[in-house]
């Protein structure tokens, strides 16, 4: 059974993630605060997920794209071997996940989701990394 933290900030969306990854029995989702980065921080090394997921969105601050890469170079330097993944909305922000895909090809991040993929391609996807 994988960890995964999930740090979304839109509560909503946050508790769907939780549920559907739940209900498959491959993982134990960790609810974690997606501001601020001193919270995270200490939320993720208690939790020792093999995961986290995390949005991206153009504001606050924490969790935009340059505040989510900040994190997850503080994160690889106590979690090494965590996965790192990050989910936008690519119809609100076309730019935005442009910028999360080119994090991915420069390997800031281990991989990304678009907000319309499917509930059972994000839970195949996750417990594949």
């Amino acid at each position: 059974m994988k960890r995964i933290a999930v740090s979304i900030r839109n509560r909503v969306f946050s508790e769907s993630v939780m549920m559907m990854l739940l209900q498959t029995g491959d993982f134990r989702p960790i609810r974690i605060p997606s501001q601020p980065l001193d919270m995270i921080l200490v939320e993720c090394q208690s939790a020792n997920p093999e995961i986290v997921l995390m949005d991206v969105t153009p504001a606050p601050p924490e969790t935009t794209i340059a505040g989510r890469l900040n994190l997850i170079e503080r994160l690889r330097l106590e979690l090494p071997y965590c996965k790192m993944v990050m989910l936008c909305d690519e119809v609100a922000y076309p730019q935005l996940a442009r910028e999360v895909m080119r994090a991915k090809q420069a390997g800031q991040i281990d991989a990304f989701f678009y907000a319309s993929v499917t509930a059972e391609y994000l839970t195949a996807a996750l417990d594949a990394l």
